[in-house]
Formats: structure tokens, C-alpha cells, sequence
């Protein structure tokens, strides 16, 4: 019994300490690459688009403005985003403790690209009306 027990105790803090790897190494030889990986994930540019007023968020204020996305997706790369220089968070040494974040020169670098994938998503809209159908605001 005492060994099922520390099996246990061993395989809880192990999957505690886990970090989550990338499969594939970040090709440094391919500049279209490099630049995917900083906003390569499904909500990275759509936070950077909701940060690009410069002006500083809250956590639950991002949160409510992509409410499609699970908190915990948001704050996982929230976090990876200020690791990569894209974003900055600030903490408020108070109570409760409250954080806000705000986009980065970085980050504000890359708002062009978002752009331009904005601008051919509108251009080209007709092509995800006949993949995905009519949008919510058309039918209603």
C-alpha cells in the first residue's frame, strides 16, 4: 500500500510540473516562420488587435472581448506573448491584486501584418460565407 501510495504522490507531481513543449523547433532560418510562431496560435493577434489602443486591459476585460476563447487559453498566451516581448503586464502591489497588460513596441510592430489579415478577410469574405455559411449578422 505504501508504494501504491507513493506512485501516486509521484505521478500527481509530475503531471503538476508539466510544461508544454512545442513538437517542431522554430525554423531560425525561415523569417515567415519566426514571424508565425510569435502569433501562430488561434487568439494571439486577436489579442494584440484588442491591445493596440496602448491603452492598458485587464484580465477580464480581454476575457469578455473574445468570449469565444477559454479563460485559461487567454491567460496561457497572455503569458507566452510577454515572454516573447509582444506584451507587458503590470502588477499592482494592492488588494486585491490586480494586473493589467499593454501592448509592447514589439507588438505594436506587428500590427501591419494584422492588418493586412483584416483587410483580405474583409476582401475576400465571400469565400468564408460559402465555407461556413451565412455570418449571425446577415441572418439576423
Amino acid at each position: 500500500m505504501l508504494i501504491y501510495m507513493y506512485i501516486h504522490y509521484l505521478c500527481a507531481k509530475n503531471k503538476l510540473n508539466m510544461v508544454y513543449e512545442k513538437k517542431m523547433p522554430v525554423d531560425l532560418d525561415c523569417p515567415l516562420r519566426l514571424t508565425m510562431s510569435l502569433i501562430e496560435s488561434k487568439w494571439k493577434s486577436c489579442i494584440l488587435d484588442e491591445l493596440r489602443s496602448g491603452e492598458a486591459k485587464r484580465p477580464s476585460e480581454i476575457h469578455k472581448s473574445l468570449p469565444e476563447a477559454a479563460p485559461r487559453v487567454l491567460d496561457i498566451q497572455l503569458k507566452e506573448m510577454i515572454e516573447d516581448g509582444l506584451v507587458d503586464k503590470t502588477i499592482y502591489p494592492e488588494l486585491p491584486p490586480r494586473s493589467e497588460y499593454r501592448i509592447t513596441d514589439l507588438g505594436k510592430s506587428l500590427l501591419p501584418i494584422i492588418d493586412s489579415m483584416l483587410q483580405w478577410g474583409e476582401e475576400h469574405f465571400d469565400i468564408f460565407e460559402r465555407k461556413y455559411g451565412a455570418s449571425e449578422k446577415q441572418s439576423l
